[in-house]
């Protein structure tokens, strides 16, 4: 029998290598930890954006020209007529979205948006300031609509900011959309708003 001893290039195992590894193994878990807690509030709150516009209740309709779909979360607080103009309003938490409609308008979405600022903004707020030019969106269905952001107070003294969409669909009647909320908080509604007003339908 060969009792020839065999050597090994690899180096001596120490009796406390097992130990070490297992807390180097150890080491990484704090990483790993963090990693998830970042996946899961990064991604997690994809998934609960992309939840919260999901269509939910029934949808809205505005005197004869329009109806809005809420989503989830919003529900409607309010369809008493304005004068003698179709309104309601939707509301989550601190947003609101404010649908108008004036029959036969007949005028340029330019000139609703400027009527809308006269005839209700200065009347309802103070210290009423609004954005200089009106920006041109195209909604889904293709509509063409002005689009302006104004800041200024209620009369108990609250800030608020918000953001008006106006409208003239192919029949002639005005629709203005009034999303709002107290100031510094619209941008966590204005998705959800954009939304909603992206997928209105226009009679």
């Amino acid at each position: 029998m060969d009792h020839t001893a065999t050597t090994s290039n690899d180096p001596p195992l120490r009796p406390d290598e097992p130990l070490l590894q297992r807390r180097a193994e150890r080491r990484w878990w704090p990483t790993l930890a963090v990693a998830g807690v970042v996946l899961v509030v990064v991604f997690g709150g994809f998934v609960t954006a992309a939840a919260l516009s999901e269509q939910a209740g029934a949808p809205v309709t505005v005197g004869s020209s329009v109806t809005v779909q809420p989503l989830s979360g919003w529900v409607t607080a309010d369809t008493t007529p304005v004068g003698d103009l179709p309104f309601a309003r939707m509301t989550r938490g601190g947003g609101n979205l404010d649908v108008v409609v004036v029959p036969g308008y007949g005028g340029a979405a330019g000139d609703l948006a400027h009527d809308y600022v006269d005839r209700v903004l200065q009347q309802e707020l103070t210290r009423l300031s609004v954005s200089d030019a009106l920006e041109t969106v195209t909604l889904l269905d293709g509509s063409v609509a002005q689009r302006f952001h104004y800041v200024g107070a209620t009369d108990t003294g609250q800030s608020v900011e918000g953001e008006v969409t106006a409208v003239v669909t192919a029949s002639g009647d005005g629709v203005v959309f009034d999303g709002w909320a107290p100031e510094g908080l619209l941008a966590f509604v204005d998705g959800d708003l954009h939304t909603m007003i992206d997928r209105a339908v226009f009679a």
